[in-house]
């Protein structure tokens, strides 16, 4: 009797250790680029004039665990795939973003959040929030992919807002 109740306490206290072989899908102490594809719609009021515009584009950025939570800061640029030679001065050729991006969960599916700063350039530049939801499904601990949706809105020498999806993929590299 005594061997079994020694046992099952030794049962009990088991999960504990397990569950550290495990593995983890956190991107804790991590680094590394990002690459996506978006496809969003922009509403750009300037003066008098209201242009509406679908815009694919391409952002490449690089992310960094800054609190060690696995959370990253993410800093990226992304470009229009179509011509620079725009009639419409007022569409959006580039932009520039600095967000941060929250995730629920260390297994291999997550979901995520991210919040930030968003600079549209058009025919001038002007800066407002940028906000994010999707999902990642990690292959590993060092690579993964994702798709998510995004608005933005921005002023400056415009009124801004923008909406759309993207997908992506991300490497990441442990911090020495």
């Amino acid at each position: 009797m005594r061997a079994a109740l020694a046992l099952s306490l030794a049962l009990a206290a088991a999960p504990g250790a397990g569950a550290a072989l495990e593995p983890s899908y956190g991107h804790e102490d991590a680094h590394g680029p990002m690459l996506e594809l978006l496809v969003l719609h922009d509403t750009v009021v300037t003066g008098d004039a209201t242009t509406n515009a679908w815009r694919p584009a391409i952002r490449a950025g690089w992310s960094l665990d800054v609190t060690g939570s696995g959370g990253e800061l993410v800093l990226s640029a992304d470009l229009a795939l179509r011509s620079w030679d725009d009639p419409e001065r007022s569409r959006i050729l580039a932009s520039a973003s600095a967000r941060y991006r929250g995730y629920f969960g260390t297994e291999q599916w997550k979901s995520w959040f991210e919040a930030g700063l968003w600079i549209p350039i058009a025919s001038r530049v002007a800066l407002g929030p940028l906000v994010g939801i999707g999902v990642m499904y990690d292959f590993s601990d060092a690579a993964g992919v994702f798709v998510g949706t995004e608005l933005a809105t921005a002023l400056g020498a415009a009124r801004i807002v923008s909406f759309g999806g993207l997908a992506g993929m991300q490497l990441r590299f442990d911090l020495p």
